[in-house]
């Protein structure tokens, strides 16, 4: 009896979490009603406040799975302060693909909540796991190395990059395996843009001395 109810309950939230992607597609949340998710998934609205308060309630939710996901990884691949570079670059490359593969897992949910009706500060949250994977280092070095821009600069471009990459990643259907996009991302924090795309002799030249003046 009670693997019966588990089920219905799985196949419940199943389809209200679909019914509630299927609505952020079409229009913004704060337009989006509990009655709009029960009569498009067939439910009567009290088996949908039997599992939450509300549509708010639905989403943080939602969006504390995948959270707790994310933690996992993060608690699964604690990062080592490696001596050298290379050492530092293995360690977030499998971070960063095993963050790309909880993404692609969860893409549908993923492309509406970063999409034009999703929730800004869900993003915001993205953006710090991104900053989270290079902050440790990059502080150390900062306070070794005089810094030509203030290091929260650096970390605003880098973690916007990354969510802006991921955006089109899942956008266009994760057409490109997580390992390669991984190694563009860790190219761009190690390199710079440039030379994550092979440009870099072409605004620099062999001698490395830039062009722009």
């Amino acid at each position: 009896m009670t693997n019966n109810y588990d089920r219905r309950v799985i196949r419940t939230k199943k389809e209200i979490k679909e019914t509630f992607i299927s609505l952020l597609e079409e229009k913004n949340f704060e337009k989006i009603s509990v009655r709009d998710l029960t009569e498009r998934a067939g439910i009567n609205r009290g088996t949908f406040y039997l599992h939450y308060l509300d549509k708010y309630d639905l989403l943080d939710k939602l969006e504390g799975e995948l959270f707790a996901k994310i933690q996992a990884i993060i608690d699964e691949l604690p990062f080592t302060n490696h001596p050298d570079m290379e050492g530092f670059a293995k360690d977030r490359l499998v971070f960063i693909i095993r963050l790309l593969e909880c993404f692609r897992e969860e893409a549908d949910f993923m492309k509406v909540i970063l999409g034009a009706n999703g929730d800004a500060h869900f993003k915001e949250k993205i953006r710090e796991v991104f900053v989270y994977n290079i902050e440790d280092v990059f502080s150390k070095a900062s306070e070794e190395n005089q810094m030509h821009y203030p290091l929260e600069l650096y970390y605003a471009y880098i973690s916007s990059a990354h969510l802006g990459v991921l955006t089109y990643w899942l956008q266009t259907d994760s057409k490109e395996p997580p390992e390669m996009i991984a190694n563009m991302l860790l190219d761009i924090i190690l390199k710079g843009p440039l030379a994550a795309i092979g440009l870099d002799r072409y605004f620099y030249g062999s001698s490395g001395d830039s062009f722009i003046k």
